[in-house]
């Protein structure tokens, strides 16, 4: 399981019509969804760790296990794109630049030692939010999530 890349889900929404400041939205949208996450991580705290191993010496084994102490905890990261909804949709493969919207792009699960086992990306389009979330496979099951 340490050698599988991260899982990567993304929600792709357009920007409210109605939007009288698109500043004051944004904000607004991001202090609202880092509220959310804190309250989210009260109950999965598992989140904010990171993993760690453990040798056991009387018997030989290894224990990986999230971990938080010195954690770099969950990340949240704002970004912006100067693209349009459409310009991700018009395409009928993935366009490459998507990759870009995941935190943890090509990051396998082992790197939880060093990186944070969870990461919220908010990227900011002309017309529209990408939210892509990457998670540590070791901590959820991919169909769940």
């Amino acid at each position: 399981m340490l050698f599988v890349n991260y899982i990567r889900k993304g929600l792709l929404f357009s920007k409210p019509p109605d939007v009288d400041d698109p500043q004051n939205f944004m904000a607004t949208l991001l202090d609202r969804l880092k509220d959310s996450l804190a309250l989210t991580l009260d109950h999965f705290c598992p989140h904010a760790g990171h993993l760690a191993t453990k040798k056991e010496d009387s018997f030989p084994s290894y224990m990986v296990f999230a971990d938080y102490n010195n954690s770099p905890g969950a990340q949240f990261i704002h970004a912006a794109a100067d693209m349009t909804i459409s310009d991700i949709l018009s395409s009928i493969y993935i366009p490459q630049v998507l990759q870009s919207f995941f935190d943890h792009d090509r990051v396998i699960n082992h790197d939880g030692h060093t990186l944070s086992l969870l990461s919220i990306q908010v990227t900011g389009l002309v017309d529209g939010i990408f939210i892509g979330c990457s998670t540590n496979h070791g901590m959820v099951d991919g169909t769940s999530f």
